[in-house]
């Protein structure tokens, strides 16, 4: 197979730039998606870069690509200690202790808990817009929910008594 130099400095520039995402903060998957955001995102914009002007191109978009990640993630943790104020009352009354063992208890949730918080909660999608994202039941959906929040304060709740 023959590469192209162009392509050698491309693929050099993404390697580096995923890493500097990486150590910047991002956890690895959001890197490799950021990274191939802007590949796409070049190969659309259908330019061809000169090489001295590649690189600095390259991270301005995929750094801009991380703080909008970043924005949106910290917005949406807000929106959820907001939505949650069901399990210790309401969000005036959640303390500065209250709000991190909600923040713990959200890091422990996987791929599809976060989406199902992000749908219901965020974005305000019924139960039936949401089973037909997910092509599943609305009773799996609500089941999934309800199950969600009580996995939510029962972490809450360890976080506590570890304290």
């Amino acid at each position: 197979m023959n590469i192209s130099p162009y392509e050698q400095i491309l693929m050099t520039c993404v390697s580096e730039i995923q890493r500097y995402l990486i150590k910047t903060g991002a956890n690895p998957a959001d890197a490799q998606d950021i990274v191939q955001d802007v590949l796409v995102k070049l190969i659309q914009a259908d330019i061809v870069l000169a090489p001295d002007k590649l690189r600095p191109w390259l991270y301005r978009v995929a750094l801009s690509r991380f703080y909008d990640l970043y924005r949106r993630e910290k917005r949406y943790r807000a929106l959820l200690s907001e939505r949650f104020y069901l399990i210790y009352g309401h969000p005036d009354q959640i303390d500065d202790e209250r709000g991190w063992q909600l923040e713990q208890a959200l890091q422990a949730l996987n791929d599809y808990q976060i989406g199902l918080v992000a749908l219901y909660y965020e974005d305000d999608k019924s139960i039936k817009d949401i089973s037909e994202i997910y092509q599943i039941s609305e009773a799996k959906v609500k089941t999934d929910l309800y199950r969600l929040r009580q996995q939510l304060k029962k972490e809450m709740e360890q976080n506590d008594e570890t304290k």
